[in-house]
């Protein structure tokens, strides 16, 4: 048992430094930021990525309702939250249809398989068989209400109230469609919607394909290169 006797503990024990407490402080955000980056990756395993690696031994087995999308696609960004949603209910409510998407820029063979000529398209796919593509408003309940049409929920799964006017759903804000985009970008785009398409390519699909989770990564990258300034920095200004 050591005891400090005689003196104070900070003189004998030695008392946090001011090096000791910004290292401190900098764990302490390391471990919040890997705790929101678990979090944000959690959202997204509802949906499942299909690749040109997978594609072929998941969709011959069951019922998959496919989104075909390019990350430079406005349609598609806007509507990536709604194909989260219904990820989510599909998961909630045990649906016998899984949800997936396919990034087109990766997996070019498998989109010019399925013959995809437009983003974003919606396919449902039964027992590696084209069985249907969507093309009706671009609401989680529409989605349900064309796969229960479909035949591929159970019959425990509920189905919207309108499930034969889709039109009625939302009549207190605008209807969404799916409007199609050109697979390939105009040849005509400036040098300006160039970078930005990269640089939105960038982000959507390194080092992971969810640009929330990028931008945490990227801004993980960034703190730490500040931090790490700083802290030499400090260091430098105590040795002189």
């Amino acid at each position: 048992l050591k005891l400090c006797m005689g003196r104070t503990r900070a003189d004998v024990c030695g008392a946090p430094t001011a090096g000791g407490m910004r290292a401190r402080h900098w764990w302490l955000f390391v471990v919040s930021l890997a705790i929101c980056f678990q979090g944000v990756k959690a959202d997204k395993e509802n949906i499942v990525k299909l690749t040109k690696f997978n594609f072929d031994d998941n969709v011959k087995r069951g019922a998959w309702f496919v989104k075909f999308y390019a990350p430079w696609c406005t349609h598609c960004q806007r509507l990536a939250p709604i194909w989260e949603k219904l990820a989510d209910q599909a998961v909630s409510q045990d649906w016998p249809v899984k949800i997936a998407d396919v990034d087109c820029t990766v997996s070019k063979t498998i989109c010019e398989k399925a013959n995809i000529k437009a983003f974003p398209t919606l396919a449902l796919i039964s027992e590696g068989k084209l069985k249907g593509k969507y093309s009706g408003e671009a609401t989680a309940s529409a989605f349900q209400t064309w796969l229960a049409e479909q035949g591929v929920l159970q019959d425990g799964s509920p189905a919207p109230a309108q499930a034969t006017s889709r039109k009625q759903e939302a009549p207190d804000r605008p209807e969404q469609k799916l409007t199609s985009e050109e697979t390939r970008p105009s040849a005509t785009a400036t040098h300006s919607k160039a970078i930005k398409a990269v640089a939105h390519n960038l982000l959507s699909r390194f080092p992971t394909e969810s640009i929330i989770t990028n931008i945490y990564v990227y801004f993980f990258i960034v703190m730490t290169f500040i931090v790490t300034f700083y802290i030499t920095a400090f260091q430098m200004l105590e040795e002189e």
